[in-house]
């Protein structure tokens, strides 16, 4: 198996340093020789399947004591407190782009997890050091909410990065602030602050399909998939927010603001 891979390295937002408490989820990249694998389809790459299956069954011999599961694009390792996604994928000729196996869909997958690290750290060192933590606490207030109104992280980080390039911010109160203040925009709701560009988060209404492309520039939809209920449910969420926050802003004693700023964030991931 050793001779099938050529390199490895962390990625996901542990990777990225973007994660929140309790950290139990972590990705590895496993970049592989395709041609070492028998009846290459199509492109010369392998099936998805028998690449995943050749990883899990490389992962039991020498995981015998721990959970090893196919999944739709990794193969999952649980080790006690920590779960690992080992994710096969294949270098492109497109730099930091790779491809990973996709079981359901029966092909391989662009994307670019060096490019998501990247632009991050490039962010973060531009806005003060600031924009990851501030992800952090965005986070935080999105696990927070009901399993049928929270959206995916990473959608709400790539958001968060959308935004904060376009537009600096001087604290973490400030941050949070503007973040909800644009998404009530992109709501069709009305905002406190100047948002005269969509930053290519799209969730208004009427809408085809909601839209979140990715930034690596793979042309994956985040919100490909993303129901008018779940949008409907994280509108109303993030609106209450957001209402809370110009509130708190708006205090006249510390108190005031404090007691506002409670009520829209749990004490834990408090900006």
């Amino acid at each position: 198996m050793a001779s099938r891979i050529i390199t490895d390295y962390l990625s996901g937002s542990y990777a990225r340093h973007t994660a929140i408490a309790p950290i139990d989820d972590v990705d590895i990249i496993f970049v592989i020789d395709p041609s070492k694998w028998r009846n290459p389809g199509s492109g010369g790459r392998p099936a998805p399947e028998k690449v995943l299956e050749t990883f899990a069954g490389a992962i039991r011999l020498r995981r015998d004591s721990s959970t090893v599961m196919m999944q739709r694009r990794s193969v999952g390792l649980k080790m006690h407190h920590l779960h690992i996604d080992a994710v096969p994928a294949i270098e492109t000729e497109r730099d930091g782009l790779i491809l990973i196996p996709d079981r359901r869909k029966e092909e391989w997958i662009l994307t670019g997890p060096k490019i998501h690290a990247e632009r991050a750290t490039a962010l973060n060192q531009k806005r003060g050091n600031m924009f990851k933590p501030l992800v952090k606490i965005l986070k935080g207030w999105n696990s927070q909410l009901d399993e049928d109104t929270a959206f995916k992280s990473f959608s709400l980080e790539t958001m968060a990065l959308r935004i904060f390039e376009a537009r600096n911010f001087d604290s973490m109160f400030e941050g949070v602030l503007l973040f909800f203040d644009f998404l009530c925009g992109r709501f069709a709701e009305d905002t406190h602050f100047e948002w005269p560009d969509s930053l290519g988060v799209g969730l208004s209404r009427p809408c085809f399909e909601y839209q979140l492309l990715d930034i690596a520039g793979t042309g994956s939809n985040l919100f490909a998939n993303l129901s008018d209920d779940r949008r409907g449910a994280f509108l109303e969420a993030a609106l209450r927010t957001r209402d809370l926050l110009w509130k708190a802003k708006c205090s006249r004693s510390r108190d005031q603001c404090l007691n506002y700023l409670e009520e829209a964030f749990p004490d834990d991931v408090n900006p």
